[in-house]
């Protein structure tokens, strides 16, 4: 059955290793590393166009010297490679969560230093505009489907900022929950999904209200959140436990989970004695979710419908920020 399930899989995976300032380029249909190729320090998160063809790697930076740079990559050559790398000047640092908007000529970007999401026009390499989100700690970015709405996590303050993308304009901000890092939209932007580092929960917001109506417990450490095209199901990685979980979006149940083996893990592991699933991206069809296995070295792949673990493959070191083209290696 995994074999039979693994031979349907297609496209590319690209993969931020946050200690080897670099990114693996992997081809899912082989398993087989394409590239593996240079971007600035401390890559964390990347976005992936609509079209597939471009990867942009956000450039955190290490704990020392804040980043304030993106890497755009071409995957459609044999060879992947980078052609531009976007200066966001000095007044933007830490750039994390990101997701290109439709057209695929702009992105979205935050930056924690800045209570912002940038507007970037990724062929030119310039910075167009900065939306408020008058939160502290802007980190990671959900969008919906169609691109109007985005919603950010801001992890000192426990709030979560709503803003109108096509006015460029900050909308509310709600409270959720102390350290809110994590965070899902519903593709119709219905619900907000947020995970706490402190109190180690997820809320499910109604964006309607603004208020937390559901709380959902028993994680050890609720890191990343993706929801699937169809609304139904909402995966959540949990570093501190080795697994993801899996949550039906209308009943808020769990429906099962994937537990990952903690062996060969490296010493490096964010948690100890742990695989560590931390970074999720989903196929364009839902119905495949990719996992970094930092305490591994490498990146898994998950069929969200029955759990099973479809395959392995190797990254560079400490890998954190996946995600999925549904470009076709040549």
């Amino acid at each position: 059955m995994h074999a039979l399930l693994a031979l349907t899989l297609h496209g590319t995976l690209v993969v931020a290793n946050i200690n080897g300032n670099t990114v693996t380029i992997i081809d899912v249909a082989t398993h087989r590393t394409v590239a593996t190729v240079p971007t600035g320090a401390g890559p964390h998160e990347v976005a992936i166009s609509h079209d597939g063809r471009w990867a942009v790697v956000s450039n955190y930076g290490p704990l020392n010297a804040p980043g304030h740079t993106l890497t755009v990559i071409d995957l459609a050559p044999k060879v992947p490679s980078v052609v531009r790398t976007i200066d966001l000047g000095s007044s933007y640092h830490r750039p994390h969560g990101s997701s290109f908007l439709p057209g695929d000529t702009t992105m979205l970007v935050t930056v924690e230093d800045a209570p912002a999401a940038l507007v970037v026009d990724v062929r030119r390499g310039t910075v167009v505009a900065a939306i408020p989100t008058h939160g502290r700690g802007t980190h990671m970015l959900a969008l919906t489907a169609d691109g109007h709405r985005a919603y950010t996590s801001n992890v000192a303050d426990g709030t979560v900022s709503e803003l109108d993308v096509p006015a460029r304009r900050f909308l509310r901000a709600f409270r959720v929950t102390p350290l809110g890092e994590g965070i899902g939209v519903t593709p119709d932007g219905a619900q907000v999904w947020v995970g706490s580092d402190s109190v180690k929960t997820v809320s499910v917001v109604p964006t309607a209200s603004g208020s937390v109506t559901a709380t959902l417990s028993g994680f050890g450490f609720p890191y990343r959140i993706v929801i699937t095209p169809d609304s139904h199901t909402a995966v959540i990685s949990d570093p501190a436990r080795g697994e993801l979980r899996f949550i039906d979006v209308a009943t808020r149940a769990e429906v099962g989970r994937a537990s990952f083996p903690a062996t060969n893990v490296v010493a490096t592991a964010e948690f100890p004695r742990s695989s560590c699933p931390e970074g999720l991206a989903l196929a364009t069809d839902g119905r495949t979710v990719f996992v970094a296995l930092q305490g591994k070295n490498a990146v898994a792949a998950v069929d969200v419908a029955t759990r099973v673990i479809l395959f392995t493959a190797p990254t560079g070191v400490w890998p954190d920020g996946v995600a999925y083209s549904r470009l076709e290696r040549p």
